[in-house]
């Protein structure tokens, strides 16, 4: 039986950590025996689990910053390395050349990080950034393999730093064809090991936990918009607002509300009642089930300025639901533009058009519902034997 070790940062709800829970509730326990290491432990998708899953033990820096306490000297030690890291952290700020704020952080803390006792077969950093660090320089394994699950050409990682890491990595896999391509382009031996796997994603069970607890913020409204994501800033949840103003300006009758936490809640919440959309933009915060509330609304709408694949795309079409997505580089993977969805500029003007073609002509709402109806649901849970076969190569 191989011994597989996954990696990540937490089980919070997010694209990569809903993709890594589908992946372990489709794998065959009696061929593999898996340890999963979180840095932050008590992520709300830790309940989704199988029973299956080992968790390895927390690094001790980690489970400092989570308010665990060691030794007066082991605490001394971590304090000083975590106020090193907010000084540098800040200087990045200012720097003419900005790093990802990872890259900071590892490199401050990379000395005072063990590597796991235990040998694997298999080791996956489930994500780029430190869960690929932690992999590439931590972990002792026959293979290791590193996800990158964002258009990680387009991300502050500096990559001449992370090739440091990604030259101890045996296969890169990436989760879309346009992600494989500007990713095998970075370096000359990216390109053999660079491959792709899609998310997991099995429409039999988004389709049953749709079926549960139909939301009650839809009563009684004319239209109900949905998008769904983390809310940061390459959600472009700012524009999403703008584009509001200008549909209750046009004399919509809807509200529009938005499934996710995150960094940008304050400055969104400040910008909703600046324009007083209070009663028609609606931040519902996490939801650990989504899909009753993509099943049930009237539009899906993306305005993501990138996406590493577009997941919550994907889980929307498989809901047969009508879908404006903006042009991020995968979006094309997903949607047939004008034939079962539309994508557009990632503008507020663009993105208002294209809600408001839905909303005026209902015989193009009529074609396009068709042929979501028409057209074979989308499933990726055939990928699960390319995965079995990258942990072979």
């Amino acid at each position: 039986m191989k011994k597989l070790l996954f990696v990540l940062d937490s089980l919070s709800i997010g694209g990569a950590e809903k993709s890594l829970v589908s992946l372990l509730n489709s794998i065959d326990y009696s061929r593999f025996e898996i340890d999963l290491l979180l840095f932050k432990r008590g992520g709300d998708l830790e309940e989704l689990l199988p029973k299956e899953i080992n968790y390895v033990p927390t690094p001790d820096y980690f489970r400092y910053l989570n308010k665990e306490y060691f030794s007066f000297k082991e605490n001394l030690k971590f304090l000083g390395c975590r106020l090193k890291t907010s000084i540098d952290l800040r200087k990045n700020t200012l720097s003419k050349v900005v790093l990802h704020s990872e890259q900071i952080v590892y490199k401050n803390i990379k000395k005072i990080i063990s590597t796991i006792d235990n040998t694997y077969d298999v080791a996956i950093g489930y994500s780029q950034g430190m869960p690929t660090y932690f992999v590439a320089n931590h972990v002792k394994a026959m293979r290791k393999l590193a996800w990158i699950n964002t258009d990680y050409v387009n991300t502050l990682y500096n990559k001449e730093i992370d090739y440091q890491s990604y030259k101890k990595i045996d296969k890169i896999i990436t989760v879309s064809k346009n992600t494989q391509q500007t990713v095998a382009n970075l370096k000359k031996d990216y390109q053999d090991k660079t491959d792709i796997l899609l998310d997991i994603v099995n429409p039999d069970i988004i389709n049953r936990l749709a079926e549960e607890n139909q939301p009650l913020e839809y009563l009684n409204n004319n239209i109900n918009i949905l998008t769904v994501g983390r809310l940061e800033t390459a959600k472009s949840y700012d524009t999403a607002i703008e584009v509001a103003k200008l549909l209750r300006d046009s004399g919509y009758k809807f509200k529009w509300f938005c499934i996710g936490e995150g960094s940008e809640r304050q400055r969104l919440e400040g910008l909703i009642s600046q324009y007083n959309l209070n009663n028609n933009f609606i931040l519902l915060g996490k939801k650990l089930n989504p899909y009753s509330y993509m099943k049930c609304c009237t539009l899906y709408v993306q305005t993501s300025k990138k996406e590493g694949f577009g997941l919550t795309v994907c889980e929307a079409k498989i809901l047969k639901k009508p879908i404006v997505c903006t042009n991020f580089p995968t979006a094309k993977e997903i949607i047939d533009h004008d034939i079962d969805g539309l994508i557009v500029h990632n503008s507020v003007d663009d993105i208002f058009q294209g809600i408001k073609r839905y909303l005026d002509d209902v015989e193009y709402l009529k074609r396009i519902t068709n042929q979501l109806n028409e057209r074979e649901t989308y499933s990726s849970i055939n990928q699960l034997e390319k995965f079995y076969t990258l942990l072979e190569l």
